[in-house]
């Protein structure tokens, strides 16, 4: 199994998930980067109208990898806007995409069916797909998360 762990994280609690993750697969680990930062009101609404935000050039070729494992916060019961962006012009045809969403609430409906019309058409097979609440997140539980992650990306996906 050869993965690469994607993550956007806007105040840094994605990325501790990601890092970890990425380490516990001994995966890749790539960043999207937005180039320009947003407060919280165009956050939300940019997560309730569906808009993309510019991200800084990167690799969007997957090719070597899969699963691509895809960290994500929620912005108003969506994927992050730069995430969006990312979905739309990455190459993921014919690969597996599993996604931790991260943030307050744990949701994933809203999300995942997002996430699902960003990859449509490209025959991307989905799973798993988890969500993490990141307030108050202490290293256990989180090594604890990325662990029990990590085994069912592996039994999933064996080597």
């Amino acid at each position: 199994m050869r993965t690469v762990v994607v993550y956007y994280s806007r105040f840094g609690h994605t990325a501790r998930i990601a890092s970890a993750l990425a380490q516990e697969l001994g995966a890749e680990l790539r960043e999207i980067r937005a180039e320009k930062e947003h407060g919280y009101p165009v956050m939300g609404f940019g997560g309730v109208f569906n808009l993309r935000f510019r991200i800084k050039p990167m690799d969007f070729s997957f090719k070597p990898f899969d699963p691509v494992v895809l960290c994500t916060p929620i912005w108003a019961s969506r994927p992050a806007c730069p995430v969006r962006t990312f979905l739309d012009r990455a190459r993921l045809e014919g690969k597996s995409l599993a996604v931790v969403f991260s943030g307050l609430s744990g949701e994933t409906g809203k999300p995942l069916e997002a996430v699902r019309g960003d990859v449509q058409g490209k025959e991307v097979v989905l799973g798993p797909v988890k969500s993490l609440i990141t307030k108050d997140l202490e290293e256990e539980s989180l090594r604890s998360f990325v662990r029990q992650f990590a085994a069912e990306l592996r039994s999933r996906f064996p080597a």
